[in-house]
């Protein structure tokens, strides 16, 4: 480790103490993923990787910071404050209202359920009531803030029904995407975390179950705690839960997707710049002959997302090629139990983090996602998976 890291880390360990909760990140070099797995092992936060950099990029609260001494440590910062500017769960609500009174020829709102605490978990229908193409649409259907922490993905869901509300009227694509199908978008799964990351624990990531949070992205029935790609206990940030599907959001979502049959899910996450296609367990693949169109149309989607230093593109395969095992998460069930061909996006690259600044970071994050939905509405008539 390099001295002055040594030295940063002595002096956070020994200086003035706070009650606010203060995080670091903290960088380790890897040279592939399998470098990751001794690092879960050991229980560290994950947050993210940089494969140009060849770093992974740990999350350590101050008074964790000790365990930092036993890696090779590349480089740490703290935090910086959250950016009030960043939405709520009632401030997302509000927005939803206030979309759907302006536009009430493209906008349903719906709650698809509630949360452990009781808060509604909403979604928007997006289509023109009054097009001649008679129901049922084919459906795009994107979601939003599964973990907490990860607030700009809650923006980019937002950013979809604005400017396809907004751009209706003078975009003829618009007009066409709208006129054809219906997009449904539900910004925020997980409300009860996202509030306590406002509350209490900026980097919160589970929901509220229990006190201790069970990982919605884990608790999915479909290979749930089949190949240690979560957790079985309550003190894990990917504990999966007490059994598969337990946690009404995670029904919520799930409920919604039997009900709608959406052709293309896109599930928003934060960060690495990835798209992340299934199986999370080593070694299943997508069979064929689904298998050409669903890992082609991946591909294809990450070459259409720009990183955020404006050079290169986003990096596409699965879970374990990219990162690590996962077991019980969205997209599988996706695809396993209902045939929606359903991508991760990891959106923000390492400097960036869960919590960029709103101001310097927000538009052009999520004016550069547009690429990547914009790509699956125009596959929408395209062939698909059998």
């Amino acid at each position: 480790m390099k001295k002055w890291l040594v030295v940063a880390l002595t002096a956070v360990l020994l200086g003035n103490q706070t009650h606010s909760r203060r995080y670091y990140y903290v960088e380790v070099p890897m040279e592939s993923p399998k470098d990751l797995e001794p690092l879960r092992a050991q229980g560290f936060d994950i947050a993210g990787v940089d494969f140009e950099k060849k770093t992974a990029s740990l999350v350590m609260e101050e008074t964790e910071l000790g365990r930092a001494r036993n890696l090779t440590v590349i480089a740490m910062r703290e935090l910086d404050r959250l950016d009030e500017e960043y939405k709520n769960p009632a401030e997302v609500e509000a927005s939803l209202i206030e979309t759907e009174k302006n536009y009430p020829h493209l906008v349903r709102r719906e709650s698809i359920g509630k949360s452990v605490e009781g808060r509604e978990i909403w979604a928007v229908a997006l289509t023109h009531k009054f097009s001649r193409k008679k129901a049922p649409k084919k459906t795009l259907l994107v979601d939003a803030t599964h973990h907490a922490r990860e607030v700009m993905t809650t923006e980019v869901a937002l950013d979809i029904i604005d400017y396809l509300t907004k751009n209706f009227a003078a975009d003829e694509q618009v007009r066409k995407w709208l006129d054809n199908y219906e997009v449904w978008v539900v910004p925020m799964l997980n409300p009860d975390g996202n509030e306590r990351v406002w509350t209490e624990d900026r980097m919160w990531r589970k929901n509220a179950r229990g006190g201790y949070g069970v990982d919605i992205n884990r608790n999915y029935p479909y290979s749930w705690a089949k190949c240690n790609g979560s957790s079985g206990f309550t003190g894990s940030d990917t504990y999966r839960g007490a059994s598969a599907g337990s946690e009404p959001e995670t029904q919520a979502l799930t409920q919604l997707v039997t009900r709608i049959q959406p052709k293309f899910n896109l599930s928003y996450h934060s960060y690495s710049e990835l798209v992340i296609y299934p199986f999370g367990c080593n070694p299943e693949t997508v069979p064929s002959p689904d298998a050409d169109v669903y890992l082609q149309t991946g591909k294809e989607l990450a070459k259409k997302l720009v990183k955020d230093s404006g050079q290169g593109s986003y990096k596409a395969g699965t879970s374990y090629d990219l990162l690590y095992n996962v077991d019980g998460g969205s997209i599988d069930w996706m695809y396993g139990k209902e045939k929606v061909m359903a991508f991760v996006v990891e959106l923000n690259g390492s400097y960036q983090g869960f919590q960029p600044s709103y101001s310097k970071w927000r538009d052009s994050t999520v004016a550069r996602q547009r690429a990547g939905w914009m790509y699956l509405l125009e596959q929408m008539d395209k062939p698909g998976i059998k």
